[in-house]
């Protein structure tokens, strides 16, 4: 008795993408774009840049917002951490929700922190762990 196990196999491509990350790097998305991506590769949601530490305002945040919004696609935020300590993660989440709401984020879209900078790489796991609970 033999088994046979059928892989649909798809032509070369992308990788089927439901939410995308943009930033200041990636610059101004129009409606295009967004539809495009939607149309093309099935994306449903983004999640823009919006702030890093307590110094910097992504200046697409806004555009990227108000374009994702316009082509029908879910609206998310992102907050680049820098921060090494309980206060400062409380900071830079005040400083984070404050731009997220002058951006036009939704009342109930998401707002993340991404943390990934050399700020978090020497501290221990439960310090990290704490200051992302406290963000």
């Amino acid at each position: 008795m033999a088994a046979f196990l059928l892989l649909s196999v798809n032509a070369a491509g992308a990788a089927r993408t439901d939410m995308v990350d943009v930033s200041n790097h990636n610059g101004y998305m129009n409606v295009s774009d967004w539809t495009g991506m939607r149309d093309k590769y099935g994306v449903k949601s983004m999640v823009t840049k919006i702030s890093e530490g307590t110094f910097y305002k992504d200046y697409t945040a806004a555009n990227n917002i108000a374009t994702a919004k316009q082509a029908g696609i879910y609206q998310n935020g992102y907050h680049f951490a820098r921060y090494k300590t309980a206060a400062q993660a409380e900071s830079e989440a005040n400083y984070a929700a404050t731009l997220a709401k002058q951006a036009g984020l939704p009342n109930n879209a998401v707002l993340v922190t991404d943390v990934e900078a050399t700020e978090q790489q020497y501290s221990p796991l439960a310090t990290n762990d704490y200051n992302n609970f406290i963000f």
